[in-house]
């Protein structure tokens, strides 16, 4: 997702679109062809709810509707399934579903719905609002939530394994933060956690709000990489050191207008540290910095008490 929209923002369209789907219905029939680039998604009637038939997996049903340039997305899953969830009960399966998505910023689930004892009245649906200005051809949308959901049937059959760590994470960067560190810095306690990743973080993929033992606001900020990070590679280390300084010395502005500065900064990565790279980063920043930075690892993040609990 390139413009991150808050639960609030799907909520409110997902209510416009759930008025349109009792006007005007229009049924796309024929199969997606997520490589091509023909429909646009600007050419969409307005107001008006597209049914197709969703990719192989746990959702059967992808409905769109186009708002000038906003288009909402809602996959659904009505009914049972036999023999999908293996060893898992569906309501366990739809359950911790639920639990992994209301971690995550950009996805917003609009119905959750489940009776024991009436297999055909189960139902789970989940929403995204995309920018058509980004998202410029029906296929990409069809294609980013198709890889949305194997990624989330992934994470859920780790996590009911006792296991979160996808080694996707250790390649994607933006996996390693919406589907790991966005609900783990969540599940420690934070109040608020922005993700702030784009060209104008200024050293911060992350802004992390929290109080300290005085009940005073401190704000901590994330510089998250995939992969590890080698004391050998110079590049690297120094531009880890460059954003660690523009990150204590450039002020976030939060929505309310105020500028704060953090207090401590958060490395973390999806690898490992090796050759002596906290040491190297520790002789290229300023001491008072380096004893407030917590350097985190695939080792810390993955086997933290509250991702495998």
């Amino acid at each position: 997702m390139k413009t991150i929209f808050s639960k609030e923002d799907i909520e409110q369209y997902a209510k416009k679109a759930k008025q349109c789907m009792e006007k005007c219905i229009i049924e796309m029939g024929g199969d997606i062809d997520e490589n091509a680039r023909d429909e646009l998604n600007v050419d969409l009637e307005e107001d008006a709810v597209y049914e197709d038939n969703c990719f192989e997996g746990f959702f059967g049903q992808i409905n769109s509707c186009r708002f000038g340039n906003k288009l909402f997305v809602e996959i659904k899953k009505l009914g049972d399934c036999d023999g999908y969830y293996k060893d898992w009960s569906m309501k366990t399966y739809m359950q911790t579903m639920y639990e992994i998505c209301d971690g995550m910023d950009d996805v917003w689930v609009s119905n959750y719905e489940y009776i024991d004892d009436d297999p055909a009245f189960r139902a789970f649906f989940i929403a995204f609002l995309f920018d058509i200005d980004e998202f410029k051809y029906y296929e990409e949308v069809y294609k980013y939530c198709h890889d949305f959901c194997d990624q989330l049937e992934n994470l859920i059959k780790r996590k009911l394994k006792g296991c979160y760590w996808d080694k996707k994470f250790e390649v994607d960067e933006m996996a390693f933060c919406k589907l790991y560190l966005t609900p783990f810095f969540k599940k420690i306690g934070f109040e608020q956690v922005i993700f702030n990743h784009g060209n104008k973080e200024f050293g911060k993929d992350f802004i992390l709000v929290t109080k300290n033992l005085f009940g005073i606001k401190e704000y901590y900020g994330v510089q998250a990489k995939a992969g590890s990070l080698s004391g050998t590679a110079t590049s690297n280390i120094t531009e880890i050191t460059n954003q660690i300084n523009m990150g204590f010395n450039v002020p976030y502005k939060m929505v309310i207008g105020e500028e704060v500065y953090i207090t401590k900064m958060l490395v973390a990565i999806s690898g490992n540290y090796t050759d002596n790279a906290q040491a190297i980063i520790q002789t290229s920043v300023d001491k008072y910095k380096f004893a407030n930075i917590i350097f985190l690892s695939k080792k810390e993040l993955e086997n933290h008490h509250v991702m495998v609990e």
